[in-house]
């Protein structure tokens, strides 16, 4: 089996066609973008049919498996994609087994699965055409394989990114590839010279209006309350969920925990935070160093009391939320907001 990441795909579909390929992960972006490049390859070498199921209980497999032996009256050459559930049953992999068993030259099984696992490798469908698959990783990129991703595609697009934009860009769009491709489109139509500097960034992350909660994060870390109250409206108006927002403001604190970690015990709750060993911190906790300023505001303004007191009142909120399910939530986090002042 040959595995690759979507990227490799140009190369190989260019020497040759298999008859399987299997798509796992579960990015939408990267699904459709290959599913798409793998049709078009099918379709330059006279593949003139294509049926996409989405498989489930009442798929009418009979159906699937006659149109897999024979050709059409106006078609010659056939593809069919197979999207599977995050978690296919015993039978609908039987059935994908006895799929595969039609395998011919004029034949094209694309199979989607969300999860793939150790276990599946050990299945009768899949070692039936493992030397004859194309397998490739339509997962989400990590945030530290993120940036290499922009910068692959952004290389394709004649973009000249600068790797403090490119930080930025990854961090406000992390896990939503398809904003972060339309971020790049945005800002290849606005500056012809394809170069991307920081500022250029900048400007279309603000002039997206598309708020994500990172970036109400980072206002509150810069105590810019007015604009984390703004950020908190429109998240509202997305209809984002509020526990959401409650678990990433709660990672963050801990991330200040452990920046001040003090070598000593606090006697004193009203002391600033310890701030000796910063930098070593940011490095160890591998914080990108676009986002060092905002956690660096915050650790010089609070004390140990106030950071205490933030962790308590958002372990209020978590409660208030499963426990009541009304707007009255929203006051609130408006409220928390202001603690950061």
């Amino acid at each position: 089996m040959q595995k690759i990441f979507p990227e490799a795909l140009p190369s190989v579909l260019s020497k040759s066609l298999s008859p399987f390929y299997l798509l796992t992960g579960n990015d939408l972006l990267l699904l459709n973008e290959t599913k798409d490049q793998i049709v078009q390859a099918a379709q330059a070498a006279d593949f003139d049919e294509k049926q996409d199921v989405n498989i489930a209980a009442d798929t009418k497999w009979d159906d699937l498996f006659e149109a897999a032996q024979s050709n059409g009256l106006f078609f010659n050459r056939q593809i069919i994609i197979l999207n599977l559930p995050e978690t296919p049953t015993a039978i609908q992999m039987k059935k994908v087994a006895e799929l595969c068993n039609f395998s011919h030259s004029d034949l094209l099984l694309i199979i989607c699965l969300p999860k793939f696992s150790k276990a599946m490798e050990k299945q009768a469908w899949f070692t039936q055409i493992a030397s004859q698959t194309v397998q490739i990783n339509c997962q989400t990129p990590e945030i530290s394989k993120l940036p290499n991703w922009l910068s692959n595609r952004a290389k394709a697009m004649s973009l000249q990114v600068e790797p403090e934009a490119i930080q930025l860009l990854c961090y406000s769009y992390e896990g939503n590839l398809l904003a972060l491709k339309q971020a790049l489109q945005m800002l290849q139509l606005r500056f012809n010279d394809g170069k991307i500097s920081l500022s250029r960034a900048k400007e279309i992350v603000e002039q997206s209006a598309q708020f994500s909660p990172f970036q109400w994060i980072d206002a509150l870390l810069e105590g810019k309350i007015a604009r984390a109250e703004r950020i908190l409206k429109h998240l509202q108006n997305e209809e984002m969920q509020p526990v959401v927002l409650l678990r990433i403001i709660q990672k963050e604190l801990l991330v200040l925990l452990e920046l001040t970690r003090a070598p000593r015990p606090i006697t004193n709750s009203h002391q600033p935070l310890f701030i000796g060993n910063l930098r070593a911190e940011f490095d160890r906790l591998k914080i990108w160093q676009n986002r060092r300023p905002f956690y660096q505001a915050a650790v010089h303004r609070l004390t140990y009391q106030r950071l205490y007191r933030l962790i308590q009142k958002l372990a209020e909120l978590e409660k208030k939320v499963k426990q009541e399910f009304s707007d009255e939530i929203w006051l609130e986090l408006e409220r928390f907001s202001t603690h950061f002042a």
